[in-house]
């Protein structure tokens, strides 16, 4: 599967429903191939995540009894930072369901 054909794919999951971020670290693992250091993956994390927020999936919480998807506000480089220093002080790869998901809200809307 192609880079393009792995984001066309992640952006049609986060317009039906709510992508969790270690599908897209399992993305960008691939991009780098097996060998790549947690800094090389983390780039990579932030490259896939960037080409979505273009797309326009943006990351973002799930809050309250319904768990509705709050998108995370600021421009695209503060929440790319606020990812890259999540994932750093976190020390390792989130599982689904930590951090925050990938959603495209206006798919929805």
């Amino acid at each position: 599967m192609s880079d393009e054909e792995g984001l066309e794919s992640l952006l049609r999951y986060a317009r039906e429903d709510r992508v969790g971020l270690s599908v897209v670290v399992a993305m960008a693992a691939a991009k780098v191939g097996e060998g790549a250091t947690f800094t090389e993956t983390t780039a990579a994390l932030l490259s896939v995540v960037s080409a979505l927020i273009d797309r326009g999936a943006v990351p973002g919480d799930l809050v309250g009894e319904d768990r509705d998807f709050v998108a995370w506000p600021g421009s695209k480089d503060e929440v790319l930072s606020r990812l890259a220093c999540e994932v750093k002080a976190l020390g390792e790869f989130p599982a689904t369901g930590e951090l925050c998901w990938i959603h495209d809200p206006a798919a929805t809307a």
